[in-house]
């Protein structure tokens, strides 16, 4: 019995339960118990996993990656996990080492694949900047991954878990403290966008100027990571294996080379619209359509198109 645990995130829980798909494929051809945390969680719409832990306590300060992983380390202790698993969010991404270090084992990072041969489970993510692809075999206990959210989905969500309440027995105070709480108007998520115009290196206008076609086909605005690294664009849209995984319906490409750093932030998308001055770029050999010419001036030729 391969037995693993998915720490839920509770701004996230959705791609959260994806990482049932992660645990399943971990598991091979062992039998797999699927086990979720949920700390102070509404868990009425939490489906698909074997059981839930549920901790309950007011007192927890939900985004103290320490007070975390000590909970963490508690339920581990007493169920001994084959597998720990958690979004690599920016949150996910301060509690995943700390409690790799706590529990003295390895962690695999922002994983894209897996793969599994009889005991052997080998471990596939990015590496040297997106450049090529490594393969980790794992052998300590447990396996710590962290996997990026969206690359990963778990269609089948029906099955009710059974619940039980783990009662902590020793909760560090937080040394976190809230000074001040402000709200701000909640931004379209680029995961969640079914068509995205995405600009690159090669498109050389203001990223601005997406907006109104963004407008037109009901999309979002996305980048590339050398316009986040030019300060052309906010990192909240970058779409890469440093950035976020996207699955739209329409993924147009405005002067995207296509490294594989980029190619890992698109998981399942339907059509993609290649526009590009180098007929070579990678990104060609992945679209539907190659439009071979300026990306500016085709945003702007497709406005007046779609307004006509």
């Amino acid at each position: 019995m391969f037995r693993a645990l998915i720490l839920i995130d509770n701004d996230f829980v959705n791609y959260s339960v994806d990482l049932i798909a992660v645990a399943k494929q971990l598991a091979g051809e062992e039998s797999v118990e699927i086990c979720g945390l949920a700390i102070n969680l509404a868990t009425q719409e939490v489906k698909g996993f074997d059981s839930l832990i549920c901790v309950e306590e007011p007192a927890i300060q939900i985004k103290d990656s320490r007070v975390l992983t000590d909970i963490i380390e508690q339920v581990h202790q007493k169920y001994q996990f084959d597998s720990i698993l958690i979004l690599a969010t920016e949150f996910g991404r301060m509690v995943a080492p700390r409690l790799a270090m706590r529990l003295n084992v390895g962690l695999v990072a922002d994983i894209t694949d897996i793969e599994v041969e009889g005991q052997e489970r080998r471990l596939i993510r990015p590496a040297f900047s997106g450049n090529m692809l490594a393969s980790i075999v794992c052998d300590s206990s447990p396996i710590m991954v962290s996997v990026h959210p969206n690359v990963f989905h778990e269609e089948v969500r029906i099955k009710e878990p059974k619940m039980t309440h783990f009662p902590i027995s020793e909760l560090k105070a937080s040394s976190i403290e809230v000074l001040s709480v402000s709200s701000e108007e909640k931004k379209k998520d680029i995961r969640e966008a079914k068509v995205i115009i995405s600009a690159g290196a090669g498109f050389t206008e203001n990223i601005h100027q997406l907006e109104e076609l963004a407008t037109e086909l009901n999309g979002s605005i996305a980048a590339s990571k050398p316009l986040v690294e030019q300060n052309r664009a906010p990192r909240e849209i970058q779409v890469g294996q440093s950035g976020k995984t996207v699955s739209p319906n329409l993924y147009i490409a405005l002067g995207i080379y296509g490294s594989m750093q980029h190619v890992e932030g698109l998981k399942n998308v339907k059509d993609l619209i290649s526009v590009n001055t180098d007929e070579g770029a990678p990104m060609n050999y992945l679209a539907n359509l190659i439009v071979v010419g300026d990306a500016a001036e085709f945003v702007e030729k497709l406005k007046l198109r779609l307004k006509k």
